[in-house]
């Protein structure tokens, strides 16, 4: 399943766009990484929330469907806690909290690369009948 996920994820044009590596996965958890481009910033000069989002949700992606069943969320909720600015390299973690047949809760961190929080999140998954891959 690793293998699978890793294939589909280095071909997500989105996450190619954005310059997503694919840092970590393990069942229930991901981690992934970017560096903050001139392109990414907004009219502040900060990296934009979507952008951060997006590492975030690519890691949630991985994490939520690394047990072989697809997994598609549902709601995330996401706190911005401090500016990515140019030249970060920013780092996303997907854990699991909890999984049912149906469900599944996962807290998303982003940091840079000295260790500070910049978001915060708590994505929900709904898990459908079909194998992933």
């Amino acid at each position: 399943m690793r293998e699978t996920i890793i294939e589909r994820v280095t071909a997500d044009p989105y996450a190619k766009l954005l310059g997503i590596e694919i840092e970590k996965v393990e069942e229930g958890y991901a981690e992934v990484s970017m560096t903050i481009k001139e392109n990414m910033l907004n009219f502040h000069g900060a990296a934009n929330g979507g952008v951060i989002f997006s590492l975030a949700d690519v890691a949630f992606a991985i994490a939520s469907n690394s047990y072989g069943t697809t997994a598609v969320g549902i709601n995330v909720s996401i706190n911005f806690m401090k500016a990515g600015m140019l030249g970060n390299h920013l780092k996303a973690t997907a854990t699991k909290v909890s999984k049912n047949a149906k469900l599944g809760l996962y807290r998303l961190i982003v940091t840079n690369e000295t260790g500070d929080l910049i978001a915060a999140a708590d994505g929900m998954v709904y898990r459908k009948k079909e194998q992933f891959g």
